[in-house]
């Protein structure tokens, strides 16, 4: 094998959460430049398609932002290097004392993976366990809450809108031309615009790149989404387009839903989105009357008004029309983990969940996850529930959550705060210690967001490179700091080391049997698996 090609490498892109394959080349004068990105040909989802964003990886990897040595902020608000072992012994001393003054609960944790690096999230697990943490938050909260909350109901588990072999698609809130956001986004568009028997509508307030390669294009008012599509819902009803015998065999509930559009006002709704009613019925007709149908959302209505009733209206569309679980069609996806969780809570008699609340606004908890956006009224009060240290990792919630100076403000009153990131963010600036992980490229890595149907994959990624000096990855920090805290005896899981040299085999039997006698052994399970 030549030089240079022991400096090509596989790995994935870590800029969306497609994580397309790339083929990169390493250089540079010590090498560790990312001097060259193509797609890799033998990848089964991309293959070879990469976008304008992952040729700009060797930025995220080595940029001069990037951390080397952990941060403790100083009493006039300044930062000064401190060691490892100082750093850690420091941190473990800190969030014990919360946690034994306050109890486990009074510990946020915001994060837990980028959208690539997901194995930060099932190594924290660990730590949470060992903490007692209970309310957890990340950027998927201010996302896909709502969403999350529609198909648990709906459906009961997440689904994939196989776009690529729809005869008819449909996007809202979407401009894949620009920002990809799904599987080799600019030739499924150009195969759209190509194919006479195939149609492409697009929902968007505005022309985009991808409206371009629309055959419809249904520029609603903004924020006025949901009475479009319960427009098109009520044309499908109105015009008897249903597929009644496969809803009798597939779905219930059907008759209340379908008797109250059938006295929605079309027409009305239509003009009130701001299109002419016959565009928005002629589309429901190509809907209604498609061998396969596929609609796609994202962010663009997930963060927009009424975003919860539009997920509802969008899924109700290609589901009332039989559109589920065929080719072409919306489907139940098998994946790893869930990254976007159901949502699980019991009903009252009126049929509401019964959610459970934040402990101070009462904000509700959707998925297992807090609201973002209430994170810093939770900690700015004197209830004697509320936060009294937080940890952020792999997240910057001062930059992307809204009321940042109030959540500056929140963590500066907090009695501890925690990140761990590969730079310092503005999140970073507000935290009394910064340690700097290793990137996304310097460790094992994987993302558990591919979510494809029929046929899913999960690709789990080497390093490319050695840990950047003075950074570790965050398995090693959970580590360290569970250590640090006294919460491990000296050789209490050697017995599982010891298994682990023999094989796999006598590592299960040892590993099952550590579980059943040992309770530590599944509060701290991701740890106990990192070090054994």
């Amino acid at each position: 094998m030549s030089a240079e090609q022991k400096n090509i490498r596989q790995t994935a892109c870590n800029l969306c959460f497609v994580n397309c394959g790339l083929t990169v080349e390493l250089g540079g004068e010590d090498g560790r430049e990312i001097v060259k990105v193509r797609g890799d040909e033998e990848h089964p989802t991309s293959r070879g398609y990469i976008c304008n964003k992952a040729a700009r990886i060797n930025y995220y990897q080595n940029n001069s932002a990037r951390l080397t040595s952990p941060m403790r902020r100083k009493a006039d608000g300044t930062y000064e290097e401190v060691d490892w072992d100082t750093a850690i012994a420091e941190v473990a001393e800190r969030l014990d004392k919360v946690k034994t003054e306050h109890g486990g609960d009074k510990i946020f944790y915001y994060g837990g993976g980028g959208q690539g690096n997901h194995l930060v999230g099932a190594s924290a697990l660990g730590l949470r366990g060992a903490l007692g943490v209970k309310y957890k938050g990340n950027a998927i909260s201010q996302e896909k809450t709502g969403l999350a909350w529609v198909i648990s109901r709906m459906i009961g588990g997440m689904t994939h809108p196989e776009v690529h072999h729809a005869q008819v698609a449909m996007f809202i809130g979407k401009n894949p031309f620009l920002s990809n956001g799904m599987d080799r986004a600019r030739p499924f568009l150009r195969e759209m615009k190509n194919d006479p028997n195939r149609t492409l509508i697009v929902v968007d307030p505005r022309r985009t790149e991808t409206t371009d390669f629309a055959d419809i294009h249904l520029a609603v008012k903004a924020g006025r989404d949901a009475w479009l599509m319960a427009a098109l819902v009520g044309h499908v009803v109105q015009s008897d387009l249903l597929p009644m015998d496969w809803l009798a065999e597939h779905a219930m509930g059907v008759e209340p839903v379908v008797e109250y559009f059938r006295t929605v006002p079309v027409d009305d709704y239509a003009t009130f989105a701001g299109l002419d009613p016959a565009q928005v019925k002629e589309t429901a007709e190509i809907i209604g009357r498609a061998e396969s149908f596929a609609l796609e959302e994202d962010i663009g209505i997930q963060m927009a008004p009424h975003s919860t009733l539009t997920s509802y209206l969008n899924h109700l569309l290609p589901l009332l029309t039989g559109n589920y679980g065929k080719d072409g069609t919306m489907g139940m996806v098998t994946q790893l983990a869930e990254v976007i969780s159901m949502h699980d809570s019991r009903l009252d008699g009126d049929g509401r969940d019964q959610l459970e609340t934040m402990p101070v606004t009462g904000a509700p908890i959707i998925s297992g996850l807090y609201p973002g956006a209430f994170l810093a009224e939770e900690i700015l009060n004197d209830h004697p529930e509320r936060p009294r240290a937080l940890i952020v990792e792999s997240g910057n919630p001062v930059h992307s959550l809204p009321g940042a100076n109030n959540l500056r403000a929140a963590m500066r009153s907090l009695d501890f705060t925690l990140v761990v990131d590969v730079a310092m963010t503005e999140t970073a600036r507000e935290a009394d210690y910064v340690l700097p992980a290793s990137s996304t490229y310097e460790k094992w890595e994987a993302t558990f967001f591919p979510r494809n149907f029929p046929a899913n994959i999960f690709h789990l990624r080497e390093p490319l490179l050695s840990p950047t000096p003075g950074t570790l990855p965050e398995p090693e920090i959970h580590a360290r700091i569970i250590e640090a805290m006294g919460l491990v005896e000296p050789g209490e899981f050697d017995e599982l080391r010891a298994a682990a040299a023999q094989g796999l085999e006598a590592y299960r039997d040892a590993f099952f049997a550590a579980m059943a006698s040992n309770p530590k052994a599944g509060q701290l399970l991701p740890y106990v698996l990192y070090r054994t």
